[in-house]
């Protein structure tokens, strides 16, 4: 499904919930889709990435299929989110590899892997190599100590930095140009709602899970 597509599924299943709210106390999408009367694709980002996937609104809608309006909400968000989560990744040059990320990993992977070895071989002889190393320092006399620790730091530092970026793309596409978050009580309740998985227990009963049931296996 494109992205527009997924807006538009998402955009309908939240005018149906929007109509119903019999789910309101179950998580924050729904008080926070209740201050809407339409939505744009800022506030759809935004309620996607309050779902927490529970399951528990499916299991609760009485418009679940095999109803004629066939609402699912977790998967129309889920799939919403994962848009979103491609659309915000740094660099954005590498931003469709997201979509491909088990084949991206596996090719940075043996690159790095056959780049790494081509580099010690490069830079050391084949005595070194090759010769059984012992004794004190021993683990570093094929790759110094202080490369390690660059590749590594250098790694973290990218890390962090990309993480950082696509933060800041996430909070510029979903808050409303001109407002802010206040730093007092509303943000208070999201670090301690999200320090103690609140909104993982279902509306109480816990996630829905494999069997059909609901349990705080994913809580915990």
């Amino acid at each position: 499904m494109s992205a527009n597509n997924a807006l538009a599924e998402a955009d309908r299943l939240m005018t149906i919930c929007n109509s119903c709210r019999y789910c309101e106390g179950l998580c924050p999408v729904f008080p926070a889709m209740e201050m809407h009367r339409s939505f744009s694709a800022r506030d759809l980002n935004y309620l996607a990435n309050l779902c927490h996937g529970c399951g528990a609104c499916y299991d609760d809608c009485q418009f679940a299929p095999p109803h004629e309006f066939d609402v699912n909400l977790p998967k129309a968000l889920a799939r919403l989110r994962g848009d979103s989560y491609a659309a915000w990744a740094w660099p954005p040059a590498l931003a469709g590899l997201f979509r491909h990320n088990a084949l991206a990993l596996a090719i940075a992977l043996a690159a790095g892997i056959g780049a790494f070895v081509i580099g010690i071989a490069g830079s050391s002889d084949s005595t070194t190599i090759f010769a059984a190393q012992a004794g004190a320092g021993a683990f570093y006399r094929v790759v110094p100590h202080g490369i390690l620790v660059a590749i590594f730091a250098a790694a973290f530092v990218l890390a962090v930095g990309a993480l950082l970026m696509s933060a800041r793309l996430s909070w510029r596409s979903m808050i409303t140009p001109g407002h802010s978050l206040s730093p007092k009580a509303p943000l208070w309740q999201a670090i301690k709602a999200a320090a103690t998985l609140r909104y993982l227990d279902g509306g109480g009963a816990g996630c829905t899970n494999g069997g059909g049931g609901s349990g705080d296996r994913r809580r915990f």
